[in-house]
């Protein structure tokens, strides 16, 4: 069986800080799991302050292009990198969305956290596919981005 190497990102630092900089709408967790972070895609602990901004995803033209209301620290944090896919991802419904090059939506479906890694490898097989988004269900808050990995010969 073929498998398809990954990669898993939230919201660049950077583009984060820009989206942090006018401020938001400010929550505080009050029970855990707490508001989910779309910078380092964990949910936040109860006392952790989130800003609800807009974000948009992408960066061609398209029908499907839209800004998504997310959830971010009000201060820059990092990814926890010891886990494969976030416990933030795993433990809710999600719609997996596959674009092309030209950001137009070859495929979605709607799973279960727990069936994340196989629906990205099974969607990254088909070679059109450039990127998937991840969002929460039911709201349909965009949630991380996969692509697959650049392997080094």
């Amino acid at each position: 069986m073929n498998t398809t190497t990954f990669v898993l990102t939230g919201i660049d630092p950077s583009h984060a800080d820009r989206l942090r900089a006018p401020g938001g709408i400010t929550y505080i967790a009050e029970e855990s799991p707490g508001y989910p972070c779309r910078q380092c895609l964990r949910d936040a602990e109860p006392g952790e302050e989130l800003l609800l901004v807009s974000y948009d995803p992408f960066t061609a033209s398209s029908p499907y292009r839209c800004a998504s209301p997310i959830f971010i620290h009000s201060k820059p944090c990092q990814p926890d990198q010891s886990a494969a896919l976030p416990k933030q991802l795993t433990r809710r419904k999600l719609s997996v969305r596959a674009f092309d090059t030209d950001a137009m939506m070859l495929d979605a479906v709607l799973i279960d956290g727990s069936d994340l890694a196989s629906t990205v490898q099974h969607l990254l097989t088909n070679p059109a596919v450039e990127v998937l988004h991840v969002h929460n269900e039911p709201r349909g808050c965009w949630a991380a981005r996969f692509e697959r990995a650049l392997v080094q010969c």
